[in-house]
C-alpha cells in the first residue's frame, strides 16, 4: 500500500503540510485549533503521500505533534525523515488496546509501522518521541505482555534503513522492534522509561529484533526495567556496539524456543563495548523448555520450540553492581519448575571475553544447559568479576560462600572452557537474583 490517506482527508491535512520541491514540512493542527490536541496523523499521512518516495519529510522544529491514532508509514522509498519536534502519543488506553497493529510475535502489537527501502530517519534539533508511557506503567500494574499494549516504533519489511539520533522517552511498551528486515542500523539512540509511581516499567525493552539480518546498534544509552537489547528468533549478523545500560537486563538473546511451529535460529551476534550499571543481568541467553505449557505469568505461554543459538560473542563489558552478570538458562519461564531438561534449543560457541566489574551478590555466572542439549564451545577469556562486598573487604551476609560463585551444568569440555566452575547450576535458576547463593546443598538442587 503506497497511499496512506484517503483522498477525502487530503484537503484538511494539506494546509499544514508545506510542500516545496521534494520536501514536505509538517506543522501541527493545534496551531489552527486553539492549541487543542487535534490528531496530526492525517497530516502525517499527507506528507508521506507527497514526499515518501524520492523526497524528504520534516516535522517542524519546536512543535508538538499529537499522535492520537495508529500510523502505518511503510513502503517508503528513497526517503529522508527529519524529526525536529515532539511526537506526543495520546493516553487513550482503550483506543490503543483495540486498534494497535498486530506484529505476530508473542501476540504483540505496535502503535507505528514504519519502513521501506533506502530510508533515513533522524532525530534532529531536539526532536523526540514522547510515548506518554506512565499511563501504561500505571495501568499495567507490573504485569507483562498485555495484548494491544503498543510497541512504540516497528521497522517492518524494510531494507537499507538508518535510524539516527532518535530519543524515545517513556515508551508505551518495547521502544523499537525490527521485523522481517535487512540492513537496519540504529545509531546515537536514547531510551528512558522511568516510572513515577509504585508500578515498574515492565516490558520496556530498548530494542528487539526478529526474523531480520545484517543489523547494527551503535552508540546508545538505555534506562528501563527490562531488556536493554533483546535478540529474538531468526536474527542473524547483528553487531551491538558502545551501549550503556542502566537498571535493566542488559544484552539478551531470547527468549527463544517458545513456539513448536516456529523454529528459532540466532547466529553471528556480537555485543562489544557494553556498560551495565545497577543491572539485573549483563549477558543473558534464555530459552523456553522443550514441553509446551498453557499457563504462564509472563502473559504469553509457550515452550516446545526448536532451533539453535550459536556463534555469539560478549566482549569488552564493564559491569557495576550487577545482580547476575552472566547467565545461560534453558528453562527461563516455566511456571511449574518441571521439564527443565527438555529444551530443544541447541546452544553452542558462546564466547565471553574481557568481562570485568562487580556483582551485587556472590554470583558471577550461572550457565545451565539441558540434558537434551549440553553446550559445546562455551568460553571465558579474561573474565574478572568480584562481589561489591568483596571489593570493600566486607563479608557476605547469609551465606557460607565468600568466594565468587560460577555455576555450571552440562558444559561440554568444561575443563577447557576457562570457566572457574565451582557450583552446580540449578535447572530453573531465575533471571531476577535478589540474594547471595547460600551454600552447596541449596544451590545444587535442581
Amino acid at each position: 500500500m503506497r497511499l496512506f490517506l484517503s483522498l477525502a482527508l487530503a484537503p484538511l491535512a494539506a494546509s499544514f503540510v508545506v510542500h516545496k520541491g521534494n520536501t514536505c514540512t509538517l506543522f501541527p493542527e493545534s496551531l489552527k485549533n486553539g492549541g487543542d490536541a487535534v490528531d496530526d496523523v492525517p497530516s502525517v499521512y499527507e506528507a508521506f503521500k507527497q514526499c515518501g518516495h524520492n523526497g524528504k519529510v520534516i516535522f517542524a522544529k519546536d512543535h508538538v505533534f499529537n499522535i492520537n491514532s495508529v500510523m502505518n508509514t511503510t513502503n517508503l522509498e528513497n526517503c529522508e525523515v527529519s524529526l525536529r519536534g515532539e511526537l506526543r502519543w495520546s493516553t487513550d488506553i482503550p483506543y490503543w488496546l483495540n486498534n494497535s497493529y498486530p506484529v505476530v510475535l508473542q501476540d504483540q502489537h505496535t502503535a507505528w509501522l514504519f519502513g521501506g527501502e533506502n530510508v533515513t530517519f533522524r532525530g534532529e534539533e531536539g526532536g523526540w518521541y514522547n510515548g506518554n508511557g506512565q499511563a501504561w506503567y500505571t495501568q499495567n500494574e507490573n504485569q507483562s505482555n498485555q495484548p494491544g499494549r503498543p510497541i512504540s516504533m516497528t521497522i517492518i519489511d524494510s531494507k537499507n534503513v538508518l535510524i539516527d539520533g532518535l530519543s524515545i522517552i517513556q515508551p508505551q511498551f518495547w521502544a523499537t522492534f525490527v521485523v522481517q528486515s535487512k540492513n537496519v542500523s540504529i545509531t546515537n539512540f536514547y531510551v528512558n522509561a522511568t516510572s513515577n509511581d509504585q508500578w515498574g516499567t515492565v516490558n520496556t525493552d530498548g530494542y528487539d529484533s526478529w526474523n531480520s539480518e545484517d543489523l547494527l546498534i551503535e552508540n546508545a544509552v538505555i534506562q528501563n526495567q527490562d531488556d536493554c537489547i533483546a535478540v529474538k528468533g531468526n536474527t542473524t549478523n547483528l553487531l551491538v556496539r558502545n551501549v550503556t545500560c542502566h537498571g535493566n537486563y542488559g544484552m539478551a538473546i531470547g527468549s527463544v524456543g517458545q513456539y513448536p511451529t516456529m523454529p528459532d535460529y540466532v547466529e553471528d551476534v556480537t555485543f562489544e563495548d557494553i556498560r551495565c550499571y545497577d543491572c539485573m543481568e549483563a549477558a543473558l541467553i534464555k530459552t523456553w523448555q522443550g514441553v509446551a505449557e498453557n499457563d504462564s505469568s509472563n502473559g504469553d505461554a509457550g515452550g516446545g520450540g526448536s532451533g539453535y543459538v550459536k556463534n555469539i560473542t560478549f566482549r569488552d563489558f564493564e559491569v557495576v553492581n550487577t545482580a547476575l552478570p552472566i547467565q545461560i538458562s534453558q528453562c527461563i519461564y516455566t511456571e511449574s519448575g518441571k521439564d527443565c531438561n527438555t529444551s530443544k534449543m541447541a546452544i553452542s560457541d558462546i564466547t565471553y571475553s574481557n568481562i570485568k566489574g562487580t556483582s551485587r551478590y556472590n554470583i558471577a555466572s550461572s550457565i545451565y544447559c539441558s540434558d537434551v542439549h549440553p553446550c559445546p564451545g562455551i568460553k571465558f577469556e579474561n573474565v574478572e568479576i568480584d562481589s561489591v562486598n568483596s571489593t570493600m573487604g566486607l563479608p557476605l551476609a547469609g551465606t557460607t560462600l565468600q568466594d565468587e560463585v560460577f555455576q555450571c551444568t552440562n558444559i561440554i569440555d568444561e575443563e577447557n572452557s576457562g570457566i572457574p566452575c565451582n557450583h552446580a547450576a540449578p535447572s530453573n535458576y531465575g533471571q531476577s537474583v535478589d540474594t547471595n547463593v547460600k551454600d552447596d546443598s541449596v544451590s545444587s538442587e535442581s
